[in-house]
């Protein structure tokens, strides 16, 4: 009973004052039919008809008035007792229309209830599945960090194997350096020779001059060989060298080209999940702020432009394409404004002021 009060408190009051009025009613009317002169004469007929024969006129006169009388009000009091019957059958039917009115209303807020309960569902659904894809991205982002850090190592490695070639390359060249040093002593030792010989041959004989010269130049051709040999010595080490420099800065061309490349794409990749989620948040707000318009077709859909501010409000909503009537189009047009702020990307680099954005009908 006090659920029902709590309830319908209006109803429950009116039906507790017509079961009130009801039998305040009852107990008036056998009261006053319990006590009228037309009970009491008819429940006392012998002295009445006793007193006939020995009354006068004017009691009997008297007797019939007081009758009448008693008619009078037990008609005025069945009249008073319609009266209030047809005012407690008036307030049981107003409280009967309100009971009514009441339950209708607790029906309304039941299906308000159970349409929120599965707005809220669907939207918890959604929240789960925007959740799962931002979970995969970031197993995704996981794995291309892990793919980072291994090329960063083979970079590392390939590094060290160039330092080790440069310090190779640094031991060869001070190789032919040294190589070249003593080629330039032997030369300066054989000069030194070839002058004490010139000089001892000088003090010969003529007769030993031919053969010193022909000496002479027998020593100068050796020299001119020996010469000739190292420079073409260091010639061959200057080249080796310049080619390993080459190839080096080739590899490390190669190596930075592929690194930057590999970072470009890694961010690529990064910032289209960013902006796949994103645009998942958008629609997954617009679509629980959209209501189904009379006659609308389950896969319609509408292609709009829409302007936003820096904080995701939206400014101006533009339909481009859509499938459906006008209802469908202001639907969603109003969808998108009741949407309004915008979720916002997580990276901020990616918000535009201006997208595009593809509304699709379900059911």
């Amino acid at each position: 009973m006090f659920r029902w009060f709590a309830r319908m408190p209006l109803a429950t009051l009116l039906a507790i004052v017509l079961h009130l009025l009801i039998v305040l009613a009852i107990f008036i009317s056998f009261k006053m039919h319990a006590f009228s002169p037309a009970s009491e004469a008819s429940n006392t007929p012998t002295e009445q008809t006793i007193q006939a024969t020995s009354v006068p006129q004017s009691a009997i006169d008297q007797q019939l008035n007081r009758l009448k009388s008693a008619d009078a009000q037990r008609e005025q009091a069945l009249k008073q007792q319609k009266s209030e019957a047809e005012k407690a059958q008036a307030a049981a039917e107003l409280a009967a229309s309100a009971r009514r009115a009441e339950q209708a209303r607790l029906q309304q807020l039941e299906a308000l209830r159970e349409s929120r309960q599965q707005a809220a569902a669907a939207q918890e659904a959604q929240l789960k599945a925007a959740q799962a894809a931002q979970k995969q991205a970031e197993l995704a982002l996981d794995s291309q960090q892990k793919a980072l850090e291994k090329i960063q190592q083979e970079t590392a490695r390939a590094d060290a194997q160039k330092q080790a070639a440069q310090a190779e390359a640094a031991r060869e060249k001070a190789a032919a350096a040294e190589a070249k040093a003593a080629a330039a002593k032997a030369a300066e030792l054989n000069k030194q020779a070839a002058e004490k010989v010139a000089a001892e041959k000088a003090l010969a004989e003529k007769a030993a001059k031919a053969q010193a010269d022909k000496a002479a130049e027998a020593k100068a051709a050796k020299e001119a060989a020996q010469q000739k040999a190292a420079k073409e010595a260091a010639d061959k080490a200057a080249k080796a060298e310049a080619a390993k420099e080459a190839a080096a800065k080739a590899r490390q061309a190669q190596e930075a080209a592929l690194k930057s490349q590999l970072q470009d794409e890694l961010r690529t990749q990064q910032s289209q999940g960013v902006l796949n989620a994103y645009m998942a948040a958008i629609k997954n707000k617009v679509q629980s702020q959209w209501y189904k318009p009379p006659g609308w077709e389950p896969q319609w859909k509408c292609n709009v432009r829409i302007s936003q501010a820096s904080d995701g409000t939206v400014i101006n909503v533009k339909v481009l394409q859509c499938d459906g009537d006008q209802l469908f189009q202001r639907s969603v047009q109003q969808a998108i404004e009741r949407a309004s702020p915008l979720p916002l990307p997580a990276d901020m680099s990616l918000f535009q002021s201006s997208i595009n954005f593809e509304f699709q009908a379900k059911p």
